[in-house]
Parts: structure tokens; sequence; C-alpha cells
């Protein structure tokens, strides 16, 4: 019976692996294939990141909101699995 949670986190997590994929495909992260070949060889300096006037990016904000669900997430399939061996 407790199979049922950590099910839902798999297929949660496959389905956000899915969505990246897509997402990446989409807005061409796999377009240069023959130049990110070479760039760890290449000795070209970072890109500086634009001032933001002390605020985080969005970024950050995002993998702020994907860490707690994850979190959450294990932490129910947990209690939930617990719960259910006692019961």
């Amino acid at each position: 019976m407790f199979y049922a949670a950590w099910l839902a986190l798999i297929a949660a997590g496959a389905g956000a692996s899915i969505a990246a994929l897509f997402w990446a495909l989409k807005t061409g992260q796999f377009s240069d294939q023959g130049r990110a070949r070479y760039l760890p060889l290449t000795e070209e300096m970072a890109l500086t990141p634009a001032d933001t006037s002390g605020r985080l990016p969005t970024e950050v904000y995002a993998l702020a909101i994907v860490i707690v669900l994850g979190l959450i997430s294990i932490a129910s399939t947990i209690a939930l699995t617990i719960y259910w061996l006692q019961g």
C-alpha cells in the first residue's frame, strides 16, 4: 500500500525531467554542440553578470521553489510510508 507514495514521487520526478528536456529543446540549449564540445578547453573569460542593483536573479528564486517542493514531496512520502506501516 505504501508504494503509491513512492510511485507518485517517481512520477513527479520523471515529469519534471521531461518538462526540463522539452524546455531545453524549445529554447535551443542543444543547438550548437560543435562549439559546446570545446568550451572546457578554451580560456575565454566568463561574462560578468549585469548589475541588478542588489537583487537576486530570478533563477535563484526558481531554484529555491524547486528545492522546497522537492523537500516537501520527499517528507510527505516518508511520512505517508511511516503512517501506512504503523496502521
